[in-house]
């Protein structure tokens, strides 16, 4: 039996809008519904700003579309809706935002619904074709002699923020490949570290995420259609040792995909999930190869996926890295590590004289990672043979093992393997959180052992706040006069990140914990440089 749009509608008029009056289909809050193979989709419009407190109204629907007979599966997605300017509220009556809010609040709570992130912005899909290099203020005072209560770090068994999302059967960990924008590299960097893994003796299957754009058929040199394997379930194809499944393997290469995002999100979980990824033995990493940009899709993935971590590829160009911190931002928001930034096109060496040019620049991601507090990967120059052997399926870390590319690519791999495994580490629960001095000092201390000492006047001048770092390097502003400043209070941000208030009134600083880490690693050398910036600008400690 073939359910019906018409059906799929009535069904979804019984939940409630919003503002818990009318229902969303009379609202005009559904759109873009698709019947597919027993397979339903649809979007749910929302405000951008209510979009995380509406994650449970877009569950509601999924469940009572789920159980209509013929039914296989469903996926709904949140769209935000554009801000517009609103007309004044009725006297008496709150404004439609905060009265959504905390109707909503209540309701899940009532349900004991955990609120979960929902969908952001609306931004389109642009692909750029990659072959070569693809590349509240609280003034309670928190501080104390001995361990920071529940509002740094949650007990054991108790809530983090973290949702827990279904495991991808055969596979260990999945670290997503993102970059802000097309052009940059991507996938050509995705399928090498891949490769780069590969060679370090791991067991290593490539996701292509990228529905309308797929590069890795053609960087693999694979062609042909999965096949069929226990019921639905589909086996992947193989090349170099990697596990691969693409868009690309089922529809031919100069077809384009012209979908909406809720069936591109299911046809993306159905690539994840339907597929035989340990068929042989579970895998240790599943790279995912994500679209460029940080639209509903991306987001979507982000949050329904249980990534181990994130790794964001730049080009060294102001441009680019405008882009790349939106990338940042977005995993940051749902509580992904990320594993750091690679810097492609890094450089470019003549083969014939050797003179070297920076055609995009050079050190830009470096700069950002640095400035950002997240690892530094690694540099990937600009080569003719990277780009000529991606064209032919030969990628240059499986075809030229001992180039100085595919060096670089295992390094990469090599580095991206240890911040993978000290995430994990530290993924189980956040670090322990001392104040100590009366607010003087702060000691971090990570499920690993890992522990470090800071002063409150190193925080505060290192602060990872806009006010702080700017939003590009030359921005960055150089604190002075917080010699005696003190630590007030201290903030739980979901299970990645502690916001931290200090007395002079400063609390915008989210400190994640992969930011702790590289400021503890790095303390001797970021002091010694802001001293001296300081003596440079004619500042003092106070």
């Amino acid at each position: 039996m073939t359910v019906s749009k018409t059906q799929v509608l009535d069904e979804l008029r019984r939940i409630k809008g919003p503002d818990l009056e009318g229902n969303i289909v009379d609202l005009g809050l559904v759109s873009e519904v698709l019947v597919k193979d027993d397979r339903v989709y649809f979007s749910i419009t929302v405000p951008a700003a209510r979009a995380e407190e509406l994650e449970p109204l877009r569950q509601a629907a999924e469940t009572v579309v789920k159980a209509l007979p013929g039914v296989a599966g469903v996926s709904a997605v949140l769209t935000a809706e554009a801000t517009r300017p609103q007309a004044a509220a009725p006297a008496g009556r709150a404004p439609e935002s905060a009265r959504v809010a905390q109707a909503r609040v209540a309701q899940a709570r009532a349900q004991g619904v955990g609120l979960q992130g929902g969908n952001g912005g609306g931004q389109g899909h642009s692909h750029n074709h990659d072959h070569g290099h693809d590349h509240g203020h609280d003034h309670s005072h928190g501080h104390s002699h001995g361990p920071v209560g529940a509002s740094a770090t949650p007990p054991p068994g108790a809530e983090t923020g973290k949702r827990e999302l279904p495991e991808v059967p055969g596979v260990k960990s999945l670290i997503a490949v993102s970059s802000g924008k097309g052009g940059v590299g991507k996938s050509t960097v995705a399928v090498n570290l891949a490769l780069g893994m590969a060679a370090a003796g791991k067991k290593v299957g490539i996701l292509d995420a990228d529905i309308f754009g797929p590069s890795q058929p053609r960087l693999l040199g694979l062609k042909g259609q999965p096949q069929v394997v226990k019921g639905k379930t589909l086996k992947p194809l193989e090349g170099y040792g990697l596990k691969a499944m693409s868009m690309g393997f089922l529809v031919d290469e100069e077809t384009p995909v012209i979908w909406r995002g809720p069936m591109v999100v299911g046809a993306l979980n159905q690539m994840l999930r339907d597929v035989a990824w340990g068929e042989d033995g579970d895998l240790d990493v599943l790279i995912i190869d994500m679209p460029p940009g940080t639209g509903d899709v991306q987001l979507t993935m982000a949050q329904q996926v249980p990534l181990s971590g994130a790794v964001v590829v730049s080009t060294p160009q102001d441009l680019a890295l405008i882009d790349a911190r939106k990338g940042l931002a977005m995993f940051r928001k749902v509580g992904v590590p990320v594993l750091g930034i690679v810097e492609n096109m890094s450089t470019f060496i003549c083969p014939k004289c050797g003179e070297r040019s920076d055609i995009f620049g050079h050190g830009g991601a470096r700069s950002e990672a640095e400035r950002l507090g997240v690892p530094f990967l690694g540099e990937v120059p600009l080569d003719m043979d990277v780009r000529l052997r991606s064209d032919i399926g030969q990628p240059v870390t499986a075809t030229l093992p001992d180039s100085e590319h595919a060096r670089i690519f295992k390094d990469i791999a090599k580095l991206t393997l240890q911040e993978l495994e000290q995430a994990k580490q530290n993924a189980v629960r956040p670090p322990r959180l001392e104040i100590t001095g009366g607010g003087t000092g702060l000691i971090v201390e990570f499920a690993c052992k890992t522990r470090y000492e800071f002063t409150a006047e190193m925080l505060r001048v290192m602060s990872p706040s806009a006010e702080v770092q700017g939003h590009s390097p030359d921005q960055r502003v150089t604190v002075g006069g917080k010699r005696n400043v003190k630590i007030k209070d201290l903030r739980a941000v979901g299970n990645y990140a502690v916001r931290i208030s200090f007395d002079d009134r400063h609390d915008t600083g989210l400190y994640t914990w992969s930011y702790l880490q590289q400021l503890g690693r790095e303390k001797e050398k970021r002091w010694t440089k802001y001293l001296e910036e300081l003596g440079e600008k004619g500042l003092s400690r106070g």
